[in-house]
């Protein structure tokens, strides 16, 4: 009798809810939920659409969790979703600690840096679709989330023991439901696939790309701060879309010319990927995979600067169709441009030429899926070599910036824009760059640095990153032959902070100890200044024209209500103020909000106790009329 109680126990424990083994039963398919199968021709998902699928997933699934990490700039939430085991899942808080020592702490002990590697799991961070045109990959993630939270493939669930994935499932939300609401509203017209008539960013359009640097948005500042400050992954990977006449999908290396403070190891860790890519996604019967090809990796955009902080990074980009629209593309219009391939034939750079015919967002969603998989197998096949590389990279470059010149970049605290120096502190602290402040007077031979100057050492993990943005650039001339044409670059060429700000900097050469002893840690804002005291009773406040920081305090002003005028004339009666600078007023009706936004100036204003004896003009904010001339 025991034995045949025993079996029906059993299985009816594997029938119970919440075995693994079934979860796939408890978890609504993609198709289930939205209707359609994700790629499926003349269908397109919203971002709140698809955000709500994944936060089903992460509900139902132990190997999910989506996390909000911000807004985008017009006030959407932006997510991180992570994708692991449901061990991995329950102990991120302890492997983000692992990353933050192997990439900033270059004197780890022998047996500390042994531990950590060996506990600590590669974290792959992907972001997709930021040129909102490019719909693959956000269409695709959906399934592919799915598929992770359901497999039982041994290969599939042994990555995720050794990986993190962490994705972006949507780098620009604001333009998801843009192009996706156009694309249905033309659906079935003549106008069906059409491109959106104008930007699909509040600010930047296709343009965000470029902006990784500066970071003035704040989906870009969302996402440097996961791989800069934050969750220190190993690996990124952008995830693009191109034209639809060449290759179907470009995977890594890139072509000439790279960037040169980049590392060796770096490129040849991007080698490794790409050659697995090519392999796999041609083991999966996908064609027209090329590399070596049209993308150089000069720029610091392509990327996303995370290449020049240590971090394995590359972009794919994958062949388009018309929103969800198919394209057919003759043979006869297959063709190539730009770098690498010089006509559209089987060579070493595209071993298997796609051959034309018909192409749906299916086939786009299907090489996205085949490419997820590569990267995220290749990631946990080499866990403890990138996990090793990592720290690697962090004690060579620490070693670089003690033994290499430059050995730091000095700015003297009087500058044209003080300003200007401020903000320039505040990004890099953003971009987990460390500076400091002289605390006393330096003399390095001829030069003297002066007690208040803004150093920022090389000897730092992020070294190639601060001498990227510091120095002025040269471009890299290669050619295609010796003595041949020269390879064009792709996108910009110039990216120099002190260059682009206005700001006198200094280069140390001649000594990595030449500042030693002498500075103190900036933890924060540069202008930390007392809270500024205003007499009971004045004109106005003073702002020159000569810094940027007034101009934004003016739009502030104006929109608290504060009264604002502009001096067509040096005021020499009250102070220094230069012609064109502007006076906030004070006034019975306004004085609380004017003290409350002094507090807030990078710059200290001058005090202005009577009205100034010359010509002035008031000033308004502008409005500006946009005129839309299509439905």
């Amino acid at each position: 009798m025991k034995a045949l109680l025993y079996y029906p126990v059993v299985f009816i424990l594997f029938l119970l809810p919440g075995i693994p083994a079934l979860s796939s039963v408890e978890i609504p398919t993609p198709e289930s939920h939205f209707g359609y199968t994700p790629g499926a021709d003349r269908k397109l998902m919203t971002y709140e659409e698809q955000v709500a699928y994944l936060k089903i997933l992460s509900d139902s699934s132990d190997r999910i969790l989506l996390k909000k990490e911000g807004e985008s700039p017009m006030g959407k939430p932006m997510y991180l979703c992570f994708i692991s085991s449901p061990e991995n899942i329950h102990n991120l808080e302890t492997l983000r600690e692992i990353n933050r020592k192997l990439a900033l702490e270059p004197n780890l002990s022998n047996s500390e840096r042994e531990q950590a590697i060996r506990d600590g799991k590669v974290f792959l961070l992907e972001t997709l679709s930021m040129h909102s045109s490019e719909v693959g990959p956000s269409q695709s993630f959906p399934l592919f989330a799915w598929q992770m939270a359901t497999t039982n493939d041994p290969q599939t669930l042994d990555a995720l023991k050794k990986v993190v994935l962490m994705v972006v499932p949507c780098h620009n939300p604001d333009g998801m439901d843009m192009i996706v609401n156009w694309y249905r509203k033309n659906l079935g017209t003549k106008y069906e696939g059409a491109s959106l008539p104008r930007v699909y960013h509040k600010y930047v359009g296709h343009d965000n790309n470029r902006d990784f640097i500066t970071l003035t948005q704040k989906d870009t500042r969302v996402i440097a701060r996961i791989y800069s400050t934050e969750w220190y992954p190993q690996v990124m990977v952008e995830k693009h879309q191109m034209g639809s006449s060449g290759p179907r999908f470009f995977v890594p290396e890139n072509h000439d010319p790279i960037a040169e403070n980049i590392d060796a190891g770096l490129w040849n860790w991007m080698k490794v990927f790409g050659a697995d890519l090519s392999r796999n996604m041609t083991a999966d019967g996908l064609k027209g995979v090329a590399s070596h090809w049209e993308f150089d990796n000069y720029w610091p955009g392509s990327t996303e600067t995370a290449l020049w902080k240590n971090v394995i990074s590359f972009l794919t980009e994958n062949a388009s169709c018309r929103g969800a629209t198919p394209v057919f593309v003759e043979p006869t219009e297959l063709r190539v441009q730009g770098k690498g391939l010089s006509e559209y034939k089987k060579s070493v750079n595209m071993p298997d030429p796609w051959p034309g015919g018909w192409w749906h967002l299916s086939n786009i969603v299907d090489y996205e899926l085949s490419s997820m998989r590569s990267i995220l197998n290749t990631a946990g096949a080499n866990r403890s070599a990138i996990l090793k590389f990592r720290n690697d990279m962090c004690r060579g470059e620490v070693k670089k910036g003690m033994t290499e010149p430059p050995y730091a970049y000095v700015f003297p605290a009087i500058q044209h824009d003080p300003g200007a120096l401020a903000d320039l502190v505040d990004l890099l602290h953003l971009h987990g760059v460390r500076t400091y402040v002289l605390t006393e007077d330096r003399l390095d031979g001829t030069r003297q640095y002066r007690k208040g100057g803004v150093v920022v050492p090389l000897a730092q993990p992020y070294r190639s990153f601060i001498k990227e943005v510091m120095e002025k650039q040269i471009y890299p001339v290669r050619h295609y032959t010796p003595g041949g044409k020269i390879i064009q670059p792709y996108d910009i060429t110039s990216w120099s902070l002190p260059l682009h700000r206005g700001l006198t900097s200094y280069t140390v050469t001649s000594s990595p100890d030449v500042l030693d002893g002498g500075m103190a840690e900036l933890k924060g804002s540069l202008l930390q200044n007392a809270p500024l005291v205003l007499p009971d009773k004045f004109f106005a406040l003073g702002l020159s024209a000569d810094f940027n920081d007034s101009y934004e305090t003016v739009f502030a002003a104006l929109d608290a209500g504060i009264p604002v005028l502009r001096l067509t004339a040096a005021d020499t009666q009250n102070s220094a103020l230069p012609a064109g600078s502007f006076l906030l007023v004070n006034d019975a009706k306004n004085g609380r909000k004017l003290a409350e936004l002094a507090q807030s100036l990078k710059t200290t204003p001058e005090i202005v106790k009577t009205k100034p004896d010359m010509p002035s003009i008031a000033i308004q904010k502008r409005r500006i009329g946009l005129i839309q001339t299509w439905r």
